[in-house]
C-alpha cells in the first residue's frame, strides 16, 4: 500500500511535467519556425543576385533578432522545469529500489511463514490447504496491485522520455543556431567587403 501511494503521487507529478513538456514541445516548433525564415533569408543573400524586396541584410537582423527573443524565452522556460524533472527522476529511481527490495523481503516472509506452517501441520489450527489458499489470494492481490503501479510508473517513465526528446531536439536547434550565428556574422562581412570595393571603384 505504501507503495501504491507513492505510485499515485509519482504519477500525478508526471502528468503536470508532461503537460509543461508537450506545451514546450509546440514552443520549439514556434521558434523552429523562426529560424527557418532566418534561413530562408540567408540563403536568398547568399546568391550571387538577390532581389531586395525578398531580403537584405536589414531584414536577415531583424528575424534574427526576433528569433534570439523567442530562443531567449523558450530557454527561461526549460531550464525551470529541469529542476522539477530532475527531482522526478530521483524520485522515480528511489521508488524502484524500494520496490524490488520490498517484493523479495515480502516473498522471504511468506515462504518462511509456510515452511514453518508445513513443519508444524499437526499443532496449527489453520490447515495447510486453507493456508494455502490464503497464500494464493494475496499473491493475487498483490500482483493486481503491482501492474496498477506498474501501470503509473510506466507513465512516468513516458514523461522522463519526452523531457529527454524535448532535450535533444533543444540542444540540436541550439548547436545549429551557433552555426546560423557565424554564417551570418560572415554575411555581413562579405558584405561590407562588397560595399567597400565598389566604392572604391566608383571613386
Amino acid at each position: 500500500m505504501e507503495l501504491k501511494n507513492t505510485a499515485n503521487k509519482l504519477h500525478q507529478e508526471s502528468i503536470l511535467i508532461n503537460e509543461t513538456i508537450k506545451n514546450l514541445h509546440e514552443e520549439l516548433k514556434k521558434v523552429q519556425a523562426t529560424f527557418d525564415t532566418c534561413c530562408a533569408l540567408a540563403d536568398k543573400l547568399s546568391e550571387a543576385s538577390y532581389v531586395l524586396e525578398e531580403t537584405s541584410l536589414e531584414k536577415l537582423a531583424e528575424c534574427r533578432k526576433q528569433t534570439e527573443k523567442e530562443l531567449k524565452n523558450y530557454n527561461e522556460k526549460i531550464l525551470s522545469i529541469y529542476e522539477t524533472a530532475k527531482a522526478l527522476q530521483e524520485k522515480v529511481i528511489k521508488y524502484n529500489d524500494a520496490d524490488e527490495n520490498t517484493v523479495e523481503a515480502l516473498y522471504n516472509e511468506f515462504t518462511t511463514l509456510s515452511m514453518n506452517h508445513i513443519s508444524n501441520w499437526g499443532k496449527n489450527a489453520i490447515n495447510s490447504v486453507a493456508f494455502d489458499e490464503q497464500f494464493d489470494k494475496f499473491r493475487e492481490y498483490r500482483t493486481g496491485m503491482e501492474n496498477h503501479r506498474e501501470s503509473l510508473m510506466s507513465r512516468c517513465t513516458a514523461a522522463m522520455d519526452n523531457y529527454t526528446n524535448l532535450n535533444l531536439k533543444t540542444t540540436a536547434l541550439y548547436n545549429v543556431w551557433n552555426e546560423f550565428i557565424k554564417r551570418c556574422t560572415l554575411l555581413t562581412k562579405v558584405s561590407d567587403l562588397h560595399t567597400k570595393a565598389t566604392g572604391f571603384t566608383e571613386n
